[in-house]
């Protein structure tokens, strides 16, 4: 590249936006090396890198060190001695380095379409009310296989196919009729800021597993937002994604969810309409505060099936309640059938899921209902089948 060109390059860069890139990562060693050629690969170039472990007590900081001695675009690499506990702390830390005027969180163990930064940062010039903008994500494994699109969908609301189009909303509609409900948004890592508005709600928390939610509640209550069905974030879902480690993680995100949506309820004020919403909420995570143990005491029903009497393990339903299901049966060898005519042809923990057929039972068969909301609609669709086998319920 001679003189005239490399001019006309960085003129070129002055006239676009700075985008900064922070990438927290803690325990991502075998995910690093994908997740950051995704971000140079980025087709918007005029980008920061700042990169973070939290203590990693594998080899995170030797792949983050070379990455940063091999990339001039890296402009910081901070490790910390000992994990902090709190991913919102490195988000914190992050953002006060950052020099952009729009700022990308990008995961350590997510990976990207190189138009992400271009698409959703498009978007946001052009749309000054707009505080944040996220796209789509597909859900890949550990492997990098895509095995699903993002599941919006949930029986408080109707989305109407909103996520399947773009569009652009009022923040505060969007908390009231959807977040006060569950977090629409995937992961940070599909979400790009304008970096004043996340400096100005970004803030300490001690919440572990709902400070995201929280963040994009006060961030949407002033702020309008929008998105891009197009797919341009791959949200990878492993082990340590997971919120079913034990009773305790469990109650920890219970507690937290009680917590954000009853200071959501003192920031909403008199609108009845998402006042009654958000006491909707409250009440079905109080009526299913047992959720962990019931689904713990379902497995154990599982694991004690005598598998020489059954023919087939039917999983009813593909959600959070299924994926302990299928676990326990496939550590007991026994690889089930995993039937949900809505999510029909997408990859559940490595098994294709098949529509409702009600000609596939016979009496040897044993089906797990893996719902708490739908149960008895799901067990009249049995019971009028003329299905006599095992039933078991969460």
């Amino acid at each position: 590249m001679n003189f005239s060109d490399k001019a006309a390059e960085i003129a070129t860069m002055n006239s676009t936006p700075l985008v900064s890139v922070i990438v927290p990562n803690y325990r991502h060693e075998k995910y690093l090396e994908k997740r950051l050629s995704t971000i140079i690969n980025q087709t918007h170039s005029n980008i920061e890198i700042i990169l973070l472990d939290d203590g990693s007590p594998d080899k995170s900081e030797e792949v983050l060190t070379a990455f940063a001695s091999a990339c001039e675009k890296v402009v910081g690499l901070y490790v910390n001695n000992s994990n902090s506990g709190l991913p919102i702390k490195q988000w914190i830390k992050g953002v006060s380095l950052a020099k952009g005027d729009f700022i990308w969180i990008a995961e350590s163990d997510d990976e990207a379409e190189p138009e992400l930064i271009t698409t959703l940062l498009s978007i946001l010039k052009g749309n000054p009310s707009v505080g944040m903008a996220y796209c789509d994500s597909e859900i890949i494994d550990e492997s990098s296989q895509i095995i699903a699109r993002y599941d919006y969908s949930s029986h408080h609301y109707s989305d109407d196919g909103l996520w399947k189009q773009d569009f652009f909303m009022k923040g505060r509609d969007f908390v009231t009729d959807y977040m006060a409900y569950r977090n629409v948004i995937p992961n940070v890592s599909a979400v790009l800021f304008n970096a004043s508005v996340l400096k100005k709600n970004l803030r300490e928390c001690d919440f572990k597993y709902c400070a995201d939610w929280a963040l994009y509640n006060r961030i949407l209550l002033s702020h309008d937002i929008a998105f891009t069905c197009i797919p341009l974030n791959k949200f990878r879902k492993h082990v340590q994604t997971t919120r079913w480690h034990n009773k305790k993680s469990y109650a920890i995100e219970l507690r937290e969810k009680f917590t954000l949506l009853k200071s959501l309820r003192s920031a909403v004020g008199l609108n009845k309409g998402a006042q009654s919403n958000i006491n909707s909420s409250l009440s079905f995570i109080f009526s299913n505060r047992h959720k962990f143990k019931r689904v713990e005491y379902l497995c154990s029903q599982i694991a004690a099936l005598d598998n020489s009497l059954i023919t087939e393990l039917y999983i009813f339903g593909a959600n959070d309640i299924a994926e302990r299901a299928v676990e326990t049966s496939l550590a007991m060898n026994v690889k089930p059938i995993v039937i949900d005519t809505f999510k029909a042809g997408q990859i559940f923990k490595g098994i294709e899921v098949l529509p409702l057929n009600l000609n596939s039972f016979n009496a040897a068969s044993a089906v797990v209902i893996c719902s708490l909301s739908y149960q008895q609609p799901m067990q009249a669709i049995l019971e009028n089948c003329g299905f006599e086998g095992l039933v078991l319920r969460v």
